[in-house]
């Protein structure tokens, strides 16, 4: 990823700090992460970060059984990296090399675009978003990437992190490299994301 996008006056951040549901449909019991905790996680000032945001964040971890210091700290860190550090919430390129990718049932003209990589972690293609969208009883996730990207940014990387047995490979021990390896497919990022990791050591 360019530095220059990873700058804090990136036009990014200005295009992905909206927010992301309705206060009237965000009900908390237990907030796990505040705003100034994911701030310090993301190295950009609270006021950078909706209220919304936050809510999404903590309805995601009570809602995927993120809620031991470590499960939470792997989920921010691999998703602080793989987000530069929440300035993304979809995929930067076209979309178009998904197009009438069979093992993505990208199967109509569009499908690659329209279902490119949203969300913290990228879910990618038709096949994936319409298990989102059966997995959460909301059938506007099939209106695509800027739908999820705006309203389930982190839940859509935590329907991931729950599909893959994130939390069980934590809690016997995983570390950041053996994390990574299932998030990634190898070591890429390893120490942006292990820079993460001690971050939210620090703070959570």
């Amino acid at each position: 990823m360019p530095n220059s996008l990873l700058e804090d006056d990136s036009a990014w951040i200005e295009q992905y700090r909206t927010p992301v549901a309705d206060d009237d449909a965000v009900q908390l019991s237990s907030q796990y992460v505040s705003k100034d905790q994911l701030a310090a996680v993301w190295q950009c000032d609270p006021s950078l970060i909706e209220s919304r945001e936050v809510d999404e964040l903590n309805l995601c971890l009570a809602k995927y059984e993120i809620t031991t210091p470590q499960r939470i700290s792997h989920f921010l860190s691999q998703t602080a990296h793989e987000s530069g550090g929440g300035r993304y919430k979809k995929e930067l390129a076209s979309g178009a090399a998904y197009e009438f990718r069979d093992d993505l049932q990208n199967d109509e003209v569009g499908d690659g675009p329209k279902y490119k990589g949203a969300g913290y972690l990228q879910t990618t293609g038709k096949y994936n978003y319409q298990r989102l969208s059966d997995y959460l009883g909301d059938p506007r996730v099939m209106e695509g990437v800027d739908y999820v990207a705006e309203n389930y940014p982190f839940t859509a990387a935590g329907f991931w992190w729950m599909d893959n047995n994130m939390n069980a490979l934590i809690d016997d021990g995983a570390d950041v490299v053996v994390v990574t390896r299932r998030v990634n497919g190898g070591t890429t990022g390893l120490a942006d994301r292990q820079r993460y990791y001690d971050i939210c050591m620090d703070v959570i």
